[in-house]
């Protein structure tokens, strides 16, 4: 899953260069160019953490419903680099590289589910 998401980060990160878009982060004098090897190793940064989570909330019961939200809030977090530190097409470029790698990792790791180990609630309900 780590995979796509970098595939698709860096995609966005080129289709974006294509287009003429500078991908710079940072206010003034001194701002910084966004290269692919930042989008890699950022993105893979990013998934190492969403699955680590991920797996600490396999084993609970409750993965399928927190998952998403944690996911999703972790996506709201991450926005407020791009929103405060780039200003214009290079803002939509990278605010659309957070929400796009970030919606992969939530659906990827969301598929791999693993069934719970515990059977509390099924002998409860059996005795």
């Amino acid at each position: 899953m780590i995979l796509v998401a970098v595939v698709v980060a860096l995609a966005i990160w080129s289709a974006a260069r294509l287009l003429g878009v500078e991908l710079t982060v940072g206010k003034g004098a001194d701002p910084s160019q966004v290269g692919p090897v930042d989008v890699l190793v950022t993105t893979v940064l990013a998934g190492l953490l969403a699955w680590g989570t991920h797996s600490l909330l396999a084993r609970t019961p409750r993965t399928v419903r927190w998952w998403p939200f944690i996911g999703s809030t972790a996506i709201a977090i991450s926005l407020t680099g791009p929103n405060y530190l780039a200003d214009g097409a290079s803002a939509v470029a990278l605010i659309t590289m957070h929400v796009a790698v970030g919606a992969v990792l939530i659906w990827g790791f969301a598929r791999y589910v693993p069934q719970p180990s515990w059977t509390g609630d099924r002998q409860r309900q059996t005795t």
